[in-house]
């Protein structure tokens, strides 16, 4: 649906501007006008109807907002709910100052969606791509309980926390995994171009070959000589992993390897336990029951076996025992 930008008057009689998306311009001001805005100017948004060469693949194809994105808009939230405007029109201003215009949309539709008498949280439901389950459940345990600021403040809190420690953990394998890259393409340099110019020298003077120079020159030649072949191999390989890993088999045998890893294994558990606590704490300081925040939890970690670990859990509980020898 186009998204139009518009200039008014509000039932103040005071200048304001935003955007709205309506089937054409007439349909905007009607739907304005309903609101008790009388359009001044309305004209297509080129922005969000065109958006830029980098955005056309997220603009048709996605609906997923960064996490980076949802934790600024969630403390706009925050502070606009906090000083007491409605949730509409929080919403409104909300979608003046977002950046991202899968957010942008999102916000109008959400602001559309409670206008029309939805709750917030089930509005948010309609789009599980952008909005993770925790974040929806947060929301309609505030809209239950009339909290709704405190909990936009605490899902504030939670994005940024975890923004920051995905952010800590890219910083700590950037450096590893650029070495990583760098030594492979140093060697691969090597035993492809300078490796066979030495080995002729000693040929050419009739020295024999110690037998680990021999194997280093058989893979040098191995790659000069069938380099497509092998980059097929490795694209191949990676495709069949990606499609295997996909499986429930395949997933179940990489997230089992990945925990017994030497000390990434352990950083891994580590990450992943402190996201789990984290969240658990955050569901529940926000009223949501301790069994359906162990479900979110256990939906939300990306490994099978720590998530088998934590349903497992959810059933003791459910029987009577007790979480802690769980």
């Amino acid at each position: 649906m186009p998204v139009y930008e518009y200039s008014a008057l509000n039932k103040k009689g005071k200048n304001t501007k935003g955007t709205v998306d309506a089937e054409n311009a007439r349909a905007a001001r009607q739907k304005l006008k309903g609101q008790g805005i009388y359009a001044t100017e309305v004209k297509e948004s080129l922005k969000v109807a065109t958006g830029s060469v980098k955005d056309v693949k997220s603009y048709f194809k996605s609906e997923r907002v960064s996490s980076s994105d949802l934790a600024v808009a969630t403390r706009q939230l925050s502070t606009l709910a906090g000083a007491g405007f409605p949730i509409v029109d929080a919403l409104q201003a909300l979608s003046d100052q977002v950046q991202s215009l899968n957010l942008q949309r999102i916000v109008i539709d959400l602001r559309d969606k409670v206008q029309e008498g939805s709750s917030l949280a089930k509005a948010l439901g309609n789009f599980p791509k952008a909005i993770p389950r925790l974040y929806v459940n947060m929301v309609a345990s505030g809209e239950a309980s009339g909290t709704l600021d405190s909990v936009f403040e605490n899902l504030a809190d939670y994005l940024e926390a975890q923004v920051e420690l995905r952010r800590k953990v890219q910083s700590s394998l950037f450096y590893p995994a650029l070495m990583l890259v760098f030594c492979t393409l140093v060697v691969t340099g090597l035993l492809a171009f300078v490796v066979p110019s030495i080995v002729d020298i000693f040929i050419k003077q009739g020295a024999t070959l110690p037998l680990p120079t021999a194997i280093m020159l058989s893979i040098s030649k191995i790659i000069t000589n069938y380099w497509p072949l092998i980059i097929g191999v490795i694209v191949a390989s990676i495709y069949s992993l990606k499609v295997y890993y996909r499986t429930e088999k395949g997933r179940s045998f990489f997230d089992r390897k990945i925990l017994g890893l030497p000390i990434l294994g352990s950083l891994y558990l580590k990450i992943n336990t402190a996201r789990m606590a984290r969240t658990l704490g955050t569901l529940l300081s926000n009223g949501v029951g301790l069994l359906e925040s162990m479900t979110i939890v256990k939906n939300i970690v990306n490994n099978v076996h720590l998530a088998k670990a934590m349903e497992d859990a959810r059933e003791g509980e459910q029987e009577g025992r007790s979480l802690a020898k769980e």
